[in-house]
């Protein structure tokens, strides 16, 4: 078993993997995020966002964000 340095958090581990990385299932899914976290503009629920342009949560608040945005663009409304 060797020690090593978790890449996260940067705390000592032990392994019997020689190319362990990570102390923890936790430390590997942090590593592993591609994109900040995010606050929903609707609900300002934090969020892990699939993609990088992403502005709502799920799809309830897609939907009222997206309505918002129609409503607020249209060119029938005075």
């Amino acid at each position: 078993m060797a020690e090593f340095i978790c890449k996260v958090c940067d705390l000592p581990f032990k392994s019997y993997n020689k190319n362990a990385k990570y102390c923890s299932q936790a430390c590997k899914g942090q590593a592993y995020i591609k994109y900040p976290i995010k606050n929903c503009e609707i609900c300002e629920k934090e969020y892990k966002p699939r993609v990088a342009t992403s502005k709502y949560c799920s799809l309830k608040c897609s939907v009222i964000g997206k309505n918002k945005a129609a409503i607020g663009n249209s060119r029938y409304c005075e």
